[in-house]
C-alpha cells in the first residue's frame, strides 16, 4: 500500500455495501425501537386512563370527591375551595398540588381558583411557590401525554403541513398564546400544553417558555389576589381579564398585519395593486350582535349535558364562544351580513332557544348564563338581568337597523355621483 492511500483522509474511502447495508439495517432498528416504545407509553397510559375511570364509578368515595372538586371548580366558590384544602391539614400543600396536576389533565378546568385559595390560605409567597411548581408539573404531564398520544394520530387526521403551520404560529406567538392563556379565566391554559405537545417543539424550550409565562401571573394573582375578598377580588378578576382580552386584541392584529404583508407581496410579485380592507364598524357590530344569538344557542345546547354543567362555567362557555364566534365571523369578508341576516338570525336562534328550554325557561337560561359568567350573586335576581338584556338587544337591533340604513344611502348617494360624472 503506497504511503498517498495510507494518509487518505477517512471523508475519501470508498464505502463498501456491507457498510450501507448495515447502516440502513441500524436506522430501521433504531425506528422500530423507537415505534415499539411509543406504543408501549400508549399501552400504558390507556391502562392508566381505564384504571381512574373504574376506581371513580366502583369506588364511591373517590366518586363523591372528585365530583366535589368538579363542583367547586364550575361554581368558583373560594370559600368551599378553602376550606376543603385546609381540612387535610399537614397534608394540605400535597392535595393542593394533586387538585393542580388535575385540574391540568381535566381540561378547561381553571387553575386561578387553587392559586387564590393557595395564596389565602398558605401566604402570598409560599403559596405562589406551590401554585407555580404544581402548574409546571401539571404542564409537562399535558405535553407528554400529547406528545405519547397525539401527533401520529394528528398527522394522519389531517396533514404535515398543518401541523408544521401551527408549529410556526408557536415559534412566532408562542410566549404571547402562553402569557394571554394564563391570565384569561375562560382560556383552559392547558389546552395550549396539549397543543404544543401535538407539534414538534423542543422540551425545554417548551418548559422554559411556560415557566417564564406563568411566573408572572403566579405573583400577582398570589400578592394581590391573596390579600382581597367578595367583591374586590370579583374586580380584580375582571381587571385581569380586560388586560389580558387587550394582549389578545394585540395578538390577533399581529396576524391579520402578518396576513396582510404576505397577500401584498404576492399581489406585487404578480404585479398588481393589493389594496386592504379597511376596518368597518358597522359590519363588526352587525356580526358582533348576531354573534350573541348564536353563542346562546350553543351554550343552551351544551348546557343539555349534565356532565359539562358539572364542569365547566356555562357562562363562560357563552362569553367565550361569543367571542370566537365574532372574531371568526368578522375576517370572513365575504360574509357581508346586513339587516336581512340579523332579522333573519334573530328569529331563528330565538325559536331554536324556545326549543331547547321552553318558554318558562327563555326568562331564565340567559340571564343563569349571564349571572354565571359574570360570576354575580345570587341576590341579583333573573328579572333584572331580563330587563338589562332586552334592553341591551332593542338597542343593538335599532344601531345595526340604522348603521346598515345610513350604508345603502351612502352606497346609492356614491352610485349617482358615478353615473353622473360618466353622463
Amino acid at each position: 500500500m503506497s504511503n498517498n492511500e495510507m494518509t487518505q483522509p477517512d471523508e475519501f474511502r470508498h464505502v463498501t455495501d456491507e457498510e450501507v447495508a448495515a447502516a440502513i439495517a441500524e436506522d430501521e432498528a433504531a425506528a422500530a425501537k423507537k415505534r415499539k416504545s411509543a406504543w408501549v407509553g400508549k399501552v400504558i397510559l390507556l391502562g392508566i386512563a381505564v384504571i381512574a375511570v373504574a376506581i371513580y364509578f366502583a369506588v364511591p368515595g373517590v366518586h363523591n370527591w372528585v365530583n366535589s372538586v368538579l363542583e367547586m371548580f364550575r361554581t368558583g366558590n373560594f370559600s368551599a375551595m378553602r376550606q376543603f384544602i385546609a381540612k387535610y391539614g399537614k397534608w394540605a400543600m400535597l392535595i393542593s398540588s394533586l387538585l393542580m396536576i388535575f385540574q391540568s389533565l381535566a381540561a378547561p378546568l381553571p387553575a386561578f381558583f387553587i392559586t387564590l385559595t393557595n395564596a389565602n390560605l398558605f401566604g402570598w409567597w409560599q403559596g405562589c411557590i406551590l401554585s407555580w411548581a404544581s402548574s409546571m408539573a401539571g404542564a409537562v404531564l399535558c405535553f407528554y401525554i400529547a406528545r405519547i398520544l397525539g401527533r401520529d394520530i394528528v398527522e394522519k387526521i389531517c396533514t404535515k403541513g398543518a401541523l408544521l403551520s401551527i408549529e410556526q404560529f408557536f415559534e412566532k406567538y408562542g410566549k404571547k398564546c402562553i402569557f394571554i392563556a394564563r391570565l384569561l379565566p375562560f382560556i383552559s391554559f392547558d389546552v395550549v400544553s396539549y397543543a404544543a405537545g401535538l407539534t414538534a417543539m423542543d422540551f425545554w424550550g417548551f418548559f422554559v417558555a411556560t415557566g417564564l409565562g406563568q411566573l408572572p401571573a403566579c405573583v400577582v394573582y398570589s400578592y394581590v389576589g391573596g390579600m382581597l375578598t367578595g367583591g374586590a377580588k370579583m374586580m380584580f378578576m375582571g381587571l385581569l381579564c380586560l388586560f389580558a382580552l387587550a394582549i389578545l386584541v394585540i395578538l390577533i392584529r399581529q396576524v391579520y398585519q402578518a396576513s396582510q404583508a404576505k397577500k401584498k407581496e404576492a399581489a406585487e410579485a404578480a404585479g398588481e395593486v393589493y389594496i386592504a380592507p379597511k376596518f368597518s364598524w358597522r359590519q363588526f357590530i352587525t356580526k358582533a350582535y348576531g354573534s350573541a344569538f348564536i353563542a346562546m344557542t350553543l351554550s343552551m345546547m351544551l348546557g343539555k349535558s349534565a356532565w359539562l354543567n358539572m364542569r365547566i362555567n356555562m357562562g363562560w362557555i357563552f362569553f367565550g364562544l361569543w367571542i370566537i364566534i365574532t372574531i371568526i365571523f368578522y375576517f370572513v369578508k365575504k360574509a357581508d351580513v346586513g339587516i336581512k341576516f340579523t332579522v333573519a338570525n334573530v328569529i331563528i336562534n330565538l325559536i331554536l332557544q324556545v326549543i331547547l328550554v321552553g318558554t318558562k325557561g327563555m326568562f331564565i337560561t340567559p340571564a343563569s348564563r349571564i349571572r354565571e359568567g359574570l360570576m354575580l350573586s345570587s341576590n341579583v335576581p333573573f328579572r333584572l338581568i331580563n330587563m338589562i338584556l332586552m334592553i341591551l338587544a332593542f338597542i343593538g337591533l335599532v344601531l345595526v337597523v340604522v348603521m346598515n340604513l345610513r350604508a345603502r344611502t351612502k352606497d346609492k348617494d356614491a352610485g349617482t355621483e358615478i353615473s353622473v360624472s360618466e353622463a
